[in-house]
């Protein structure tokens, strides 16, 4: 929702500006300069990119609008249980939970406790998970940061040409305010895509992947603590470390709620 707000916020302040100064919309208008900036744009970013890099961009695009942040409170609860049944049942009795997770990442750790993998090794699994993860998104996000700093350049470039072509024609004094209008709106268009746009979406996907990143982290740190045999009441304290003081439970409330769930 923000993202679709940020950029409705960003838009209405560049309309309620316009009708202020008694301009037309009209004149910010001009398919040529949009397809110079866009296509522009598009094809000088992927000079710097593979195809494999870019294939996912439309996807991420999507993301940055749908994608939901994690939530490591769940992840904590679940974690606590897993604690629970192995102080009282022993590792192997994990192996019932696998089939209900959703989590691949928790469910690949869990899976590594079970087969009663040396922790050290569990770790180095886990992070070259996490390696794997970094490598997938870290193209998606350079990409659309490519994008949002080569728009503003081609913007400037169509507005180069446009006054290159304008001043070719100095004989049609007429045509010459026209001319310096189009020629500016390529600059136009190159920041507002480039700060409404691109780099808005690029900071998203970043942040998304900063939180799933914290939140495997947090994963991982509680797969090897139930692996060590750490009490639940242990786990909870180790894990809410890594969460907002003003999210944090501790094992008691969080027992109960687990409790009332499964009720």
């Amino acid at each position: 929702m923000t993202t679709y707000g940020g950029i409705i916020v960003a838009i209405m302040a560049i309309v309620i500006s316009t009708i202020m100064d008694g301009n037309s919309f009209g004149a910010l208008i001009g398919p040529s300069s949009l397809v110079l900036v866009i296509l522009g744009t598009v094809g000088v970013s992927f000079t710097g990119f593979q195809l494999k890099d870019i294939k996912p961009v439309p996807k991420g695009i999507l993301l940055s609008f749908t994608g939901k942040e994690p939530d490591p409170s769940d992840a904590i609860d679940r974690l606590m249980k897993f604690a629970e049944i192995a102080r009282k049942e022993g590792v192997l009795a994990l192996e019932e939970q696998l089939e209900t997770l959703d989590d691949l990442f928790m469910k690949l750790g869990l899976q590594q406790v079970v087969d009663g993998v040396d922790g050290d090794l569990v770790r180095e699994v886990m992070e070259i998970e996490l390696a794997a993860l970094e490598e997938r998104h870290a193209p998606v996000i350079s990409f659309l940061k490519a994008m949002g700093g080569y728009a503003p350049t081609m913007g400037m470039l169509g507005t180069v040409v446009g006054l290159i072509n304008m001043l070719g024609n100095l004989s049609d004094p007429e045509q010459l305010g026209i001319g310096m209008s189009l020629a500016l709106l390529t600059t136009l268009y190159g920041v507002v895509f480039a700060n409404l746009v691109f780099l808005p979406i690029a900071m998203k996907l970043q942040r998304l992947h900063d939180l799933e990143m914290a939140q495997k982290d947090l994963v991982m740190d509680g797969i090897l603590a139930v692996q060590g045999g750490a009490s639940p009441r242990m786990v909870v304290e180790r894990l809410e470390a890594y969460i907002n003081p003003s999210q944090r439970l501790g094992h008691h409330e969080r027992s109960k709620r687990v409790s009332g769930k499964a009720a």
